[in-house]
């Protein structure tokens, strides 16, 4: 991923960030895949040229960033019980969706749970305009795709984030 965002490189933390994803896992009742967990555990939250946050959670407080996922899941069920969802339902409901992303615009970007190997979950766009669709990747391969343009932004504004693009980070 820092190929494609080179400012990452100096946000990179020494050493792993020690998130404990086992109390994320148990109160989620499920794992994460591990893109995400090596993101995690070198970055804190990331922001992409003011459009695209990846919130990471933050160690000895994993309990808030769950907290965040559980807000992000009544407002899918909100949209679900609005007829709003198309076939998508929101995690623990079999083959449910769980937020890991979002655009600063209002889009937002799910894994959908299904099989026993997190590592095989599609991200699941939610643009702000409504339309729905599937990336058969992971987190890192969703982002680095639509920072390099192979990944076609149906319902997202094209190109952003770009190649190369700024990044900010958010401590606690």
């Amino acid at each position: 991923m820092e190929r494609a965002a080179s400012a990452l490189i100096p946000q990179r933390s020494n050493g792993l960030r020690g998130v404990n994803f086992g109390e994320i896992s148990e109160m989620l009742s499920v794992d994460l895949p591990g893109d995400y967990k090596e993101l995690a555990n070198c970055y804190p939250t990331l922001e992409f040229d003011d459009f695209l946050r990846v919130p990471l959670p933050t160690p000895g407080r994993e309990r808030v960033f769950v907290e965040g996922v559980f807000r992000e899941l009544e407002i899918l069920r909100d949209i679900q019980e609005a007829g709003m969802a198309e076939e998508y339902v929101a995690h623990p409901e079999p083959g449910g969706l769980i937020p890991w992303s979002e655009s600063l615009s209002g889009d937002v970007f799910y894994w959908r749970v299904f099989g026993a190997d997190p590592d095989g979950w599609p991200v699941v766009v939610n643009s702000r305009n409504d339309e729905w669709w599937e990336f058969p990747g992971g987190a890192i391969a969703f982002l680095v795709g639509i920072m390099d343009g192979t990944i076609e932004m149906r319902g997202l504004p094209p190109r952003t984030p770009g190649l190369n693009p700024r990044v900010r980070v958010f401590t606690d």
